[in-house]
Formats: C-alpha cells, sequence, structure tokens
C-alpha cells in the first residue's frame, strides 16, 4: 500500500524537477526590431511672393465675319476666279454668272419705260392742245346761241323756217357737247399724269431691279478675307440660294477660351477695373500675343465656365478653326506660393514634412507661373502653410499622413 502511494508522487516530484531545471537552462529568444521603411524625397522650401498667375486656355480660331455667299439668280456659272484658301480684296470680283436673261430682261424694262415716257410728254402736249382749243370751242359756241337767236327772230317774222331754227339749235348743241368734253379732258389732266407717273416709278423700280440682278451675275468679295470653302465650278446651273463659296474676314480674327468657373470673379474684376488681360501662344514656332475683349454672354451646357474671346494683338495669320492653347497672365497676387507640379497632390493638398514624417495641409490652387528659367510651376496658397516649410516635391504612390521620409538634402 505504502509503495503504492510514494512511488507516483516520487515520479511526479522528479519529473517537475526535471521541467524546472530544463526552463531555467532554456536559451534566452532574442527579439529582432525591423528598422522603419524611410522613403527619400526631395523638398522645397515655402517662400511666400507676389506673383502674376497664369492659366491655360484652349481655344479655336474663329471670326464673327464669316459669310456664305449664294446665288441670286437661276444661271450658269461661266467663270471661277478662285480657289479655296486663296486670299481676296474687297469688292474683287469671285465668280462670274451667264447674264444674258438678265441683260434681255434688262432691255425689256428699259423698253417699258421708254414708252411711258412718251405716254407723259404725249399727255403734256394734249394738254396743251386743249387749253389752246378751250378759247376757240367757247368763241364758236358764242356763235352758234347767236346763231339760234337770230334763227328765231327770223322765225317769228316768218321770214326763216322751224327747221331753220331747228338746224341752229343743233349746232349750238353740239358746240355745248364739244366744249364740255375739251372741258372734261382738261380737268381730268392731273389725274391722268398720277397714273402715268405710277406707272413710269413702277418701269423704274423694274429697270433698277434689272440692274441690281445684271450686278448680282457677278459675285463680288464682301470684305477683305479668305475662301473657305468653293462650292461650284464652270458649267454648274445654280438656283437662287444656291450656295456659292464661304469667305471669312483675316482681319477680324478671334480666339474663342474657355476661362474655368473658379477663376471667373477675378478675371471679371480685372475687366470691370479696365485692366487689359494679355495671353500669349506659340503657334508653329511664333509668339503670338492674344488680348481679352470680353466674354460671352451665353454658358455652354455642361461647360465648367465662361467662354473669352480674344483678339489677335500681332496681325499674325490663323487659319479659321486652327486649335490655340493660351497662357493668360493674372493680376498679381499676395502671399502665394511657387512649387513644382510634383508637388501637388490632388487637387487641392500638399504634404509637409515634420520631424521625418508626412503632414497633409490642404491649399487653394491660385494659377500658374513660369519662372525665370522657363520652369512651369504651380501657384497656390495655405493658411496652415508658414514660410520657410519644407514641402515634399516627389510624388509617393503611397503618401498619406504619418509616413517616414527623410529629405535628400539630409
Amino acid at each position: 500500500m505504502f509503495k503504492h502511494i510514494v512511488f507516483p508522487l516520487v515520479t511526479i516530484m522528479v519529473a517537475i524537477a526535471i521541467f524546472m531545471v530544463l526552463k531555467q537552462t532554456k536559451p534566452e529568444k532574442v527579439v529582432v526590431k525591423k528598422p522603419e521603411k524611410v522613403w527619400r524625397v526631395n523638398t522645397v522650401p515655402v517662400d511666400f511672393q507676389q506673383l502674376s498667375p497664369e492659366i491655360t486656355l484652349y481655344g479655336r480660331v474663329e471670326t464673327p465675319r464669316k459669310s456664305t455667299l449664294k446665288s441670286a439668280l437661276v444661271a450658269d456659272v461661266v467663270s471661277v476666279s478662285v480657289l479655296e484658301g486663296q486670299e481676296v480684296n474687297n469688292e474683287q470680283n469671285l465668280i462670274k454668272l451667264d447674264d444674258i436673261d438678265v441683260t434681255l430682261l434688262l432691255e425689256q424694262r428699259k423698253a417699258d419705260l421708254a414708252e411711258i415716257n412718251a405716254l407723259i410728254r404725249s399727255e403734256y402736249e394734249r394738254f396743251k392742245r386743249d387749253k389752246g382749243l378751250l378759247e376757240q370751242e367757247t368763241q364758236l359756241l358764242t356763235l352758234a346761241e347767236k346763231s339760234v337767236a337770230r334763227a328765231k327772230k327770223l322765225e317769228q317774222s316768218r321770214l326763216a323756217s322751224q327747221s331753220s331754227l331747228d338746224d341752229a339749235l343743233a349746232s349750238m348743241q353740239r358746240q355745248l357737247l364739244t366744249l364740255k368734253r375739251l372741258n372734261y379732258d382738261i380737268a381730268e389732266h392731273p389725274a391722268r399724269i398720277a397714273q402715268l407717273t405710277a406707272r413710269k416709278q413702277r418701269a423704274q423700280s423694274l429697270v433698277q431691279q434689272a440692274e441690281v440682278n445684271l450686278k448680282r451675275s457677278t459675285i463680288v468679295a464682301p470684305f477683305t478675307g479668305r475662301v473657305s470653302k468653293l462650292n461650284v465650278a464652270v458649267g454648274d446651273r445654280l438656283r437662287e440660294g444656291d450656295s456659292v463659296l464661304t469667305i471669312y474676314d483675316i482681319e477680324n480674327l478671334e480666339v474663342r477660351a474657355q476661362v474655368p468657373g473658379r477663376y471667373i470673379s477675378q478675371v471679371k474684376q480685372l475687366i470691370s477695373q479696365n485692366n487689359d488681360l494679355i495671353a500669349s501662344s506659340n503657334v508653329n514656332g511664333q509668339f503670338i500675343s492674344f488680348k481679352l475683349e470680353r466674354l460671352s454672354g451665353e454658358v455652354q451646357l455642361d461647360s465648367g465656365g465662361i467662354d473669352g474671346l480674344f483678339s489677335i494683338m500681332n496681325n499674325h495669320d490663323l487659319a479659321l478653326g486652327s486649335f490655340v492653347e493660351l497662357k493668360l497672365k493674372l493680376g498679381q497676387q499676395k502671399d502665394v506660393v511657387a512649387l513644382p507640379f510634383n508637388a501637388l497632390y490632388g487637387l487641392n493638398h500638399v504634404y509637409r514634412l515634420n520631424d521625418g514624417y508626412l503632414e497633409s495641409v490642404n491649399i487653394t490652387r491660385i494659377g500658374e507661373y513660369t519662372n525665370d528659367g522657363g520652369e512651369k510651376q504651380i501657384l497656390l496658397r495655405g493658411d496652415d502653410l508658414v514660410e520657410g516649410d519644407q514641402l515634399v516635391s516627389t510624388q509617393l504612390p503611397n503618401a498619406i499622413t504619418g509616413l517616414r521620409v527623410e529629405a535628400l538634402s539630409e
């Protein structure tokens, strides 16, 4: 019985002793601390300046003076004196139409006018004749009345027959009728002249219309410009209203470019203060200056701003519809910072180096700027920025506040 109790206890105690010895003699675990990864970045200091920001605009060349010339006649094209892309002068002959129909019509109108002029001259001669006959016809009426009076006396004295008296009365009535007709013709003279004058005016208008149509047989340039499209060739048959060619004024070219909405208030303020807003562009190796003349009166659907219309200051000849990249200078801004574009993260924040860690700082974009070295930079302003702050100018794909970084300058 004693053996059954003692032996297990001894076994347990021996096992515990062995465990304690093994625990005390085991090797110590060495904890290896993994070093934190450090990203090496470029930095630029915050330097507040007073600069004029630039904004990049994209536009196309257009003109308010673009005309599509159309045929005013039904005629064949006889000659074409211009080609597409050719410059033309004001009143220069461009296209000649067959004028045989309008020439014949003009001759007819002139003949009608000549006939009416002859009728007017004839009416005046008739009036002059009637005025001359009036006195004679009045005298003849007086004589006829005296003849009737004598015939009555003779008839009463039985010295003449009744038939003689009747003949004298008939003669007097005929003369009276002639005199009345003559007076009526004289009284109607102003009405006949008015009628003929109206016919003359109508005939003159038709002659002028025919002369205008004859001139329209030669299509001329309405202003100095360039032919952008030619729609006809010699031998084509044109109807009234058919498009012939399109011409635009090369002296009134302008560029339409959209000004982003965030700059609209500043641009309007500068315009109201009569400040000249000058933009520049490099087109095919040529430096061209543009002046913002006005803002569009209509906002296009799904647009983020208002169109600005820029005039060309250097008298350069740009093709209509050309794409132009403009650099528009705005008014000077105080307390702005010029940074490389790589320093901007997203749309509205940068990262500041703070004791070896990144710190996000919200900013407001002011525009762009080209420094003396020709490098394009972004202008921004931040309420939390302090003069001398080191801002990260290296783009990190995993940038976040608290990320361990080290400036290359260190």
